[in-house]
């Protein structure tokens, strides 16, 4: 029964649906590009697992819980870094590893290099975001940068969620229903920026549900995957 259980929890979370768009807003400006940086992905995480759970004994003053919610904020932030930088190196290897039969039309500069161009440049993963593309160009010496901006939501340790809902007698497979439980949830932005204008050329929206969406190897798998069609620097 248990072997059961989780094998349909785990057939639940493969099925889960994604939504995604393309969009391209400055054709030429692409054609013009010859190297391309894939910058750490900002990265902002609201998840609960079942280690994130303590127990406080017998203080539950105000002092102790705002105590313990700082340091689940802590860890958060802290594994959301980690993650930044592991989607940055996954959405190249996935990039070079499902990249179309006639290649691409650039070069995707090499994150290890990308990564010690910006710390020789005292850029660090948090004042990143406050640097201009003009910047950016002038440390990294590309024609475009490629970021991410991604936010993992998981309301509930894996497999209560889906417990929950067998206890509430709602459908587990198959139903469009609304369910009173939260689903885990990921949700990422992949933008493409022109180094030059600092224009936005080209935009990548994905959102995806249950808790296989939440790990960085099947999430760049699935952007990869599913931008594939709209994804710029193609060669045909």
């Amino acid at each position: 029964m248990l072997r059961l259980f989780f094998g349909l929890l785990l057939l639940a979370t493969a099925c889960a649906p994604a939504r995604y768009a393309a969009h391209t807003l400055n054709a030429p400006a692409l054609v013009a590009h010859r190297t391309v940086a894939i910058l750490p992905f900002e990265v902002t995480q609201d998840r609960l697992r079942l280690r994130d759970i303590h127990y406080i004994a017998a203080d539950t003053s105000g002092a102790a819980l705002q105590r313990v919610q700082q340091e689940w904020h802590d860890k958060q932030r802290r594994e959301g870094q980690a993650v930044a930088y592991q989607l940055q190196a996954l959405l190249q290897a996935r990039l070079r590893e499902q990249q179309p039969p006639l290649g691409y039309s650039v070069q995707f500069q090499e994150v290890a290099e990308t990564n010690r161009r910006l710390q020789q440049a005292g850029i660090s993963y948090a004042t990143l975001p406050e640097q201009s593309m003009e910047q950016l160009r002038q440390v990294l010496g590309v024609d475009a940068i490629l970021s991410g901006q991604t936010d993992l939501y998981q309301p509930l340790p894996a497999g209560l969620g889906f417990a929950a809902r067998a206890l509430l007698q709602e459908p587990l497979l198959g139903s469009t229903a609304p369910s009173a439980i939260p689903s885990s949830q990921a949700t990422t932005n992949l933008t493409l920026h022109d180094c030059r204008t600092g224009q936005l050329v080209w935009r990548f929206d994905f959102e995806r549900l249950g808790n296989a969406a939440l790990r960085p190897t099947r999430l760049t798998r699935d952007l990869v995957r599913t931008s594939a069609a709209g994804f710029p620097y193609r060669k045909k």
